[in-house]
């Protein structure tokens, strides 16, 4: 025990005399780990981020029904702006260095606002489920209304503030070229209502046919454009609305169309024969849906005058044994008005689904009748070459007309969707400078220095002490006397 401890004391002694150096290496590593630091800080480059909130954009959803994904913003035609306007060179491939991913910085607030009411007190397992799929929910919905853009200019050996140049331009070049080129802003209801144009001379009974089909799409156009409030209002270059044209394609119907619709289909023409029977089929086969309709009305009507419930119950009252033996009555009277009153109610929606439907019918029936009794009988009206000429003039105006009303809907409709997203915070480089892994230099040097400082104390030579000295002063001098 005693050489143990005069062993450390000797050893602390040691290292106590050998301060100078032992700092000396602790300063060393330090210094050598700081170099490492700023080393690995001035060659490690993160990448630029930038954070958007999607706008008119919803369930990943495209106002028109298209399903959106992060990578649209990453299509060729949002690449090749992106390399025109940043002098990108060609065989670089853009792709690499940018990143786009469903991310938003409020998840880190969303989380620490459930995890405080998940400290709460007394809560039982139920509600911590309920408060772990309440989170689960809102953070989906908030992970998904926000786009993260990364930009690894480093990579790109550019810039970081043409990197974050580039981070801000990728949603803007996307935003505009999916509102114009796709028409992703455009009512599902007009999308269909576009007509082809074609110079219909209306000589023959098949230009005839063919321009009463572009007519009747017109109609349907202009009711909807004229039904719809924020459209209601549009107007062609020559300042005409929607209900404008609809005064218009009526006074050409009536002075110059069926006139000659009822004189083509009077002709004996083969086409004009076979349309007009296919009218009439139609309208049959309308008329056969409707019958079918009216019997299930008279079915409906004939069940609730019957009184009966959909569901039969035993006469008195129900009964049922509990765990503790004891008899719940419930009245079958009641029971039964409980089902009686939701029965009454799903069929009254089916039948206002019902009457709706034969309503509809009933107006198509009205339309194809009267095509038929116009196809029946002579218009009396000279179809002379001038007047075909003036009707194709008019057809051909009235079709150009719709036409500049629909682009000018499309352009309304997308001027006021705006953008389809919002920038939630400036470009900024995501992360530190100085990598937490690269902080580890410090305790391994530091580890290392005490290491070379132990090596050092123990391999330093012993230096003899004064006592051993003065105790072999006589030796020395008895040897000289001798």
């Amino acid at each position: 025990m005693d050489s143990v401890e005069v062993s450390l004391r000797d050893l602390l002694t040691k290292a106590w005399r050998l301060r100078g150096p032992i700092f000396s290496i602790f300063l060393l590593c330090f210094l050598l780990a700081g170099l490492w630091v700023l080393k690995t800080a001035a060659s490690f480059k993160n990448p630029v981020s930038y954070f958007v909130t999607l706008r008119n954009i919803e369930k990943s959803k495209f106002p028109n029904g298209t399903e959106f994904s992060p990578q649209d913003l990453l299509i060729s035609q949002v690449i090749d702006a992106v390399g025109k306007r940043f002098d990108i060179p060609p065989e670089t491939d853009l792709r690499n260095f940018v990143s786009v991913e469903y991310g938003s910085p409020m998840g880190a607030a969303l989380s620490m606002k459930y995890t405080n009411r998940l400290a709460a007190k007394g809560l039982s397992q139920t509600d911590i489920e309920n408060i772990n799929e309440a989170y689960r929910s809102e953070l989906q919905g908030v992970m998904q209304s926000g786009l993260r853009i990364d930009v690894n200019y480093s990579g790109l050996g550019i810039d970081q503030a043409t990197g974050a140049a580039i981070a801000v331009a990728i949603p803007q070049i996307w935003s505009d070229i999916y509102s114009k080129q796709f028409r992703i802003f455009a009512d599902p209801r007009i999308q269909g209502l576009a007509v082809t144009y074609s110079d219909e001379q209306l000589d023959a009974p098949a230009s005839v046919i063919t321009a009463k089909t572009r007519l009747d799409s017109i109609a349907d156009g202009l009711d909807l454009l004229s039904s719809d409030n924020r459209l209601a209002s549009v107007t062609t270059e020559d300042n005409k609305s929607a209900v404008d044209i609809i005064a218009d394609l009526e006074h050409f119907r009536d002075v110059y169309f069926n006139p000659i619709f009822a004189e083509s289909a009077n002709g004996g023409d083969r086409v004009s024969a076979i349309y007009v029977r296919e009218r009439t089929l139609t309208a049959e086969d309308w008329k056969r849906r409707i019958a079918g309709l009216d019997r299930t009305l008279a079915q409906i009507n004939e069940y609730q005058n019957s009184g009966k419930t959909t569901a039969s119950w035993d006469s008195g009252s129900s009964t049922r044994d509990t765990g503790g033996g004891q008899n719940v009555q419930v009245a079958d009277s009641a029971l039964s008005k409980i089902i009686e009153l939701s029965d009454k109610a799903s069929l009254a929606d089916f039948m206002k689904t019902v009457l709706r439907q034969r309503q509809d019918m009933v107006e198509q029936i009205s339309k194809l009748q009267k095509e038929i009794d116009l196809s029946q009988g002579s218009s009396g009206v000279e179809i002379s070459p001038p007047f075909l000429q003036a009707a194709a003039k008019e057809l051909s105006h009235l079709t150009a007309e719709y036409q500049a009303l629909l682009v000018k809907a499309r352009q309304k409709m997308r001027e006021s969707a705006g953008d389809l997203y919002v920038p939630l915070s400036p470009p900024q480089v995501s992360g530190s400078l100085i990598a937490t892994r690269s902080l580890l230099v410090f305790p391994m040097l530091l580890i290392i220095g005490v290491i070379a400082s132990m090596a050092l104390v123990l391999l330093w030579p012993e230096r003899r002490s004064r006592p051993l000295i003065t105790a072999m002063v006589p030796d020395l001098r008895m040897t000289t006397s001798q």
